[in-house]
């Protein structure tokens, strides 16, 4: 893939296209960090709380 960035003169404005690409793809690996975070360290997480609260005995 050939970089775009280098086609641009440094007066120029950033074509509208570009724009859009470069946020989508920033918008993606967003989204990528926040699904492996949930399954990694929440998700996780989660279950152990879980798993804790059944496991204690009951007081009565």
């Amino acid at each position: 893939m050939k970089n775009p960035f280098k086609k641009i003169i440094q007066n120029e404005e950033l074509p509208d296209t570009i724009k859009k690409k470069v946020f989508e793809d920033v918008e993606m690996v967003k989204l990528s960090l926040e699904l492996a975070d949930l399954f990694t360290v929440k998700y996780p997480g989660s279950v152990e709380e879980l798993l804790k609260l059944t496991n204690k005995p009951d007081k009565n």
